[in-house]
């Protein structure tokens, strides 16, 4: 009962933030309180070209501290200063859910959801079975209403999300239950960054002090472990957990990291890795393992993308950012796909393509991952770059031509380029700001107060 109340309260408390006046300023923030995605590289932008005044909100204490340093306005969420902007600011720009920010805080502001990635595998309510289907789907109106208390943020829809193709309008659509007049064509602040902002790339020779032949690049996706259902503002479903670390064993156990150590200092590669952050504690086994590096603890990566020579996966949407790079990819998917499950596959993009368009993506069935993925060129079942034994997987990275796209599998990158990304100049910057209302020449940033700069701080509301 005392848990229904504060379940109660704590709804009653967003519905009370409606009544705040909102002013022309923008709070934004990332999961697990990060500074990384959309949503920070948006927020850089705008530090450069002042369109709006935009806060970054954190839960993370010593990444607000470092912010401040680098002259940034940044506040924890629960520190009077962030308490009032969440209150009055009246744009939300966030990579998951609102609990990036302020999930309480936030009635009467615009949502601006930019999401992290571009699924593959099933989110939000296109789940329907597994461990997380019950976040999203009541069997019945009791159920129902007190999932939208447990899970307040889950059922918060977004005003505003962006989609960089047709395939993408349809699987935000339907996963956040929203109508396709409040999604629109864009790019990714993360993608589009580096292209604005060239200078900011990073050199891997430089962080690392060593010049490596080949870049390779290690991204499992993390499966929610059994009875994991927790969403909340500070964590993503179960982390930490015991079940979550259960879950995670298959992305060390596939490796022999020996042997890979050996083979990557005979041929001069970095072997980078980047768990998921419910996955991080992982890397605590590998430290000691030469030209195996752990990136995980980075906020995000694609200040190196540009240096990424081959891409290993087994199904992480990082894959289809990679693809504005044309990056080989190669998935490892350690599990035993059967032949006749392969040749019951029949479908064509431009078959996909009319579906999508249609805004007909199936999430029956549930696998994990949604149908049309199964007939993609490269990335569906029984395609030639998916790999299942760590032996071969040994063979494919002391082969030169691994590193390399071969004419024929240009033409199907090219292919899901198009089908992912067919209006790359399509700018996310330049998008974002006239959907969330031309204001960039009729505010002046600090019509509120002091932004601090590096070598001034002063902390003002």
């Amino acid at each position: 009962m005392k848990s229904v109340i504060f379940l109660l309260l704590r709804k009653a408390i967003y519905y009370i933030s409606g009544l705040c006046p909102r002013s022309t300023k923008a709070v934004m923030g990332s999961y697990q309180g990060r500074f990384s995605d959309n949503a920070k590289y948006l927020y850089l932008h705008w530090q450069e070209t002042d369109f709006i005044r935009a806060i970054w909100i954190s839960g993370d204490n010593k990444l607000v501290k470092q912010l401040r340093l680098d002259g940034f306005e940044a506040y924890h969420r629960r520190s009077i200063g962030g308490i009032f902007h969440c209150l009055t600011a009246k744009y939300y720009l966030y990579n998951c859910y609102i609990g990036d920010i302020s999930q309480y805080l936030a009635k009467g502001a615009v949502k601006v959801n930019l999401w992290h990635g571009s699924p593959l595998n099933k989110i939000q309510f296109d789940i329907t079975s597994g461990p997380l289907a019950v976040t999203y789907h009541a069997t019945s109106l009791k159920t129902k209403l007190f999932n939208s208390l447990k899970y307040h943020q889950a059922y918060i829809k977004p005003d505003i999300m962006f989609s960089p193709s047709p395939v993408m309008d349809a699987l935000f659509s339907s996963a956040f239950r929203l109508p396709i007049s409040q999604i629109h064509r864009s790019g990714n602040p993360r993608t589009d960054y580096y292209r604005r902002y060239p200078e900011k790339k990073q050199s891997i020779a430089q962080l690392f002090n060593h010049q490596y032949k080949q870049v390779i690049l290690y991204r499992p996706t993390w499966i929610a472990p059994p009875f994991s259902t927790e969403i909340t503002a500070e964590k993503e479903t179960g982390l930490n957990t015991e079940e979550s670390k259960e879950a995670s064993k298959s992305s060390i156990d596939i490796f022999d990291w020996q042997s890979l150590s050996t083979q990557l200092q005979e041929n001069n590669q970095l072997f980078l890795i980047r768990f998921h952050p419910n996955q991080a504690h992982l890397a605590q086994q590998l430290d000691s393992y030469a030209n195996i590096i752990d990136i995980s603890h980075w906020q995000d990566i694609y200040n190196i993308f540009h240096e990424v020579d081959l891409l290993i996966t087994d199904k992480s949407s990082l894959c289809i950012d990679f693809l504005l790079y044309q990056t080989p990819t190669v998935f490892y998917t350690y599990s035993n796909i059967r032949e006749d499950q392969a040749s019951e596959i029949v479908a064509s993009t431009r078959a996909l393509i009319t579906e999508t368009q249609a805004g007909h993506i199936k999430s029956d069935n549930y696998n994990h991952g949604y149908d049309y993925v199964d007939n993609l060129p490269l990335f569906g079942i029984g395609q030639s770059n998916t790999i299942e034994k760590f032996e071969d997987l040994l063979i494919k990275l002391r082969t030169y031509d691994s590193f390399y796209i071969s004419a024929n599998e240009s033409r199907e990158y090219k292919q899901l380029t198009q089908l992912f990304w067919p209006e790359q100049a399509c700018d996310a910057f330049d998008t974002i700001e006239k959907r969330i209302g031309n204001i960039s020449n009729k505010i002046q940033v600090n019509q509120e107060g002091y932004r601090p700069t590096p070598s001034h701080h002063r902390h003002t509301l």
